[in-house]
């Protein structure tokens, strides 16, 4: 038996094409009657559709129909297994398009082969097996069963299958979810980041807003500059997170005066740097610009001031530095300077602390300022009006001596029969009488010079051994008249210090003026020199009646000698000598043993 396919092929070729036609003349009618239906005469909706059951459907639908065919095909091969090869085929299709739609396909197909398709033989064949009504009826409730049990997998593969196409879709939102998440955790931990920063960038520049308002408050209760120094240089210092700092004065766009510091071996060093007036020194630079002076590191504070690093001294304790100009109403009044062992952070808020600090300390330098001169100017006017009533005292008792002597001594010179001798010892007598009042008025002078801080300084290098050696020659002459042994012990050392050398020799001068005068006939004046502890010494000793202890505190008082009844002098030599040491940067003291004399000390830094 041939297969039905190969039949209903030949079938359809004998229904289709007529004997004694050429074959192309009959496809090329064919085809004219197949463009004679068109798809564009159907609607929209129905052309979609059958579009796309030709696409999708009539796919599925032909491959039923052979598996069918093929079912048949089986079941006459096979008649003992017809049923189960039938029902093999209706399963498959069930399990491929669905219960209903596999069934009108299975069944047609079944029906209309049997029916119209299938030769004789064939359909008798298939008819037999189909005779017996029970077993049809049993065939159809195993189809029916098996179409209820295979729709059922159907479904549940279909539900396994969406169920697994949610999971995926699940999944895939759950990993766009993940990737949401961790991208805001990330931009969390971003935040809190900028969060952390913020915060202690706040708690930073609250605590310096609260350190500014405790040096605005401390300056705002300053009256001197001394104090501004105290509190720009505590409080200040601690704010700025610096090591050290000084504060200056600045007279004429020129630093005048160092009016503080800390950090400082000594002001001395900083005094003399900008007495020198080195215009390569940061706050100099500051001052002179008018703007601040940022050095981030020593090396290029090296660069920038390569020759100050030795003017300054202790510079490799700083590893930055700030200068600050401290301006007032348009006029530079002051400069500050710090120093840092680390450069710290600059930010806005930093500048902003800085520009604010200096302007607190110029408002508050200007105003103590102004308060030191209105101070220094009644001060100096009370020292002028004591020191006119000293004079007048000084004028009305001590001068009148001398001013009578150079009186009688003039009309003893007019006398017309003087000898020549008597005359010269008159007119000896003369100058010694006026030398005694110009050194009493110099006296008084320098001291008034002194209370007032008008003393000035010629500074320059002053040889000491030299001084003392013309000390010495000054004096013997009257040590030997008293019976006084002069000395010089021990001998100076051949050094040269930084001084005015007219003051350190009338501060000898009156020290060992002082001591001839109280030591006794046969006594012993020793004047020496050495250097001790990166200072020079110089030393009066005598072998006087000494000081008690009661009279020493005012030894150095103007006008007060320890007797009251000696009136050898005016009690100015000593006052003038301690004035001009403090003027050196240095200092005097006494020793003094009751019975056994007493011993001047004359201290000053030494400067090679």
């Amino acid at each position: 038996m041939r297969p039905v396919a190969i039949r209903l092929l030949s079938d359809f070729e004998s229904e289709t094409y007529c004997e004694g036609e050429p074959l192309d003349h009959q496809l090329k009618q064919h085809s004219m009657s197949t463009r004679a239906f068109s798809l564009d005469r159907l609607p929209i909706g129905a052309r979609q559709s059958v579009r796309r059951y030709v696409v999708t459907g009539l796919r599925s639908d032909a491959a039923a129909i052979a598996i069918m065919l093929a079912g048949l095909y089986g079941a006459v091969l096979w008649s003992a297994g017809a049923y189960l090869v039938l029902l093999t085929g209706v399963a498959t299709n069930i399990w491929y398009l669905g219960r209903t739609r596999a069934l009108v396909l299975s069944i047609g197909t079944l029906l209309v082969t049997v029916a119209f398709i299938a030769p004789s033989e064939d359909r008798t064949l298939l008819v037999s097996v189909f005779k017996d009504l029970p077993h049809v009826v049993l065939f159809i409730a195993v189809v029916t069963l098996v179409g209820a049990a295979t729709e059922e997998l159907r479904r549940a593969r279909a539900d396994a299958e969406r169920h697994v196409a949610e999971l995926n879709r699940v999944n895939v939102d759950l990993e766009r979810h993940m990737e949401e998440v961790q991208s805001i955790s990330d931009q969390l931990g971003e935040s809190n980041e900028a969060l952390e920063d913020a915060l202690v960038e706040a708690e930073r520049t609250a605590a310096r807003a609260s350190a500014l308002q405790e040096v605005t408050a401390a300056l705002s209760m300053a009256s001197t500059t001394a104090d501004i120094a105290t509190a720009v240089l505590t409080r200040g210092l601690r704010a700025m997170q610096a090591t050290r700092g000084h504060l200056v004065l600045v007279d004429d766009g020129r630093i005048a005066q160092v009016i503080g510091s800390v950090g400082w071996s000594d002001d001395t060093e900083l005094t003399l740097a900008y007495s020198r007036g080195d215009e390569n020194l940061p706050l100099v630079e500051a001052v002179r610009e008018r703007r601040s002076v940022w050095l981030r590191t020593t090396a290029e504070y090296d660069a920038c001031f390569a020759n100050v690093m030795t003017t300054t001294g202790d510079l490799d304790e700083a590893n930055a530095h700030l200068a600050l100009p401290l301006i007032h109403a348009g006029e530079v009044v002051g400069g500050l300077a710090f120093d840092f062992a680390f450069c710290p952070a600059i930010h806005a808020t930093d500048e902003l602390f800085t520009s604010l600090l200096a302007q607190a300390t110029a408002d508050a330098l200007q105003r103590a300022r102004s308060y030191d001169q209105e101070r220094e100017a009644r001060r100096t006017a009370e020292l002028l009006s004591r020191a006119r009533e000293d004079v007048l005292g000084v004028v009305a008792h001590d001068l009148r001596n001398p001013l009578n002597l150079v009186s009688m001594t003039t009309q003893l010179l007019l006398e017309p029969d003087l000898t020549p001798e008597r005359r010269r010892s008159t007119i000896a007598i003369n100058a010694r009488a006026v030398q005694r009042m110009n050194r009493l008025i110099g006296d008084l002078l320098d001291v008034v010079r002194m209370e007032a801080g008008h003393l000035t300084l010629d500074l320059g290098p002053c040889d000491v051994t030299r001084v003392l050696v013309e000390t010495m020659e000054a004096f013997q002459p009257r040590a030997a008249e008293q019976g006084i042994s002069l000395v010089l012990s021990p001998e100076p050392p051949n050094v040269i210090v930084q001084a005015d050398e007219e003051r350190v020799l009338q501060l000898i001068d009156n020290l060992v003026g002082n001591a001839l005068k109280f030591t006794p006939n046969g006594g012993r004046v020793s004047i020496g020199g050495f250097i001790d502890a990166n200072e020079l010494r110089v030393t009066v000793a005598d072998t006087g009646p000494g000081i008690p202890e009661e009279q020493r505190a005012r030894l150095f008082d103007r006008f007060w000698q320890a007797r009251g009844a000696d009136r050898r002098g005016l009690g100015l030599g000593l006052p003038i000598a301690k004035g001009i040491a403090e003027a050196h940067g240095g200092r005097l003291w006494v020793e003094s043993t009751m019975g056994s004399g007493s011993t001047f000390h004359f201290a000053m830094p030494l400067t090679s």
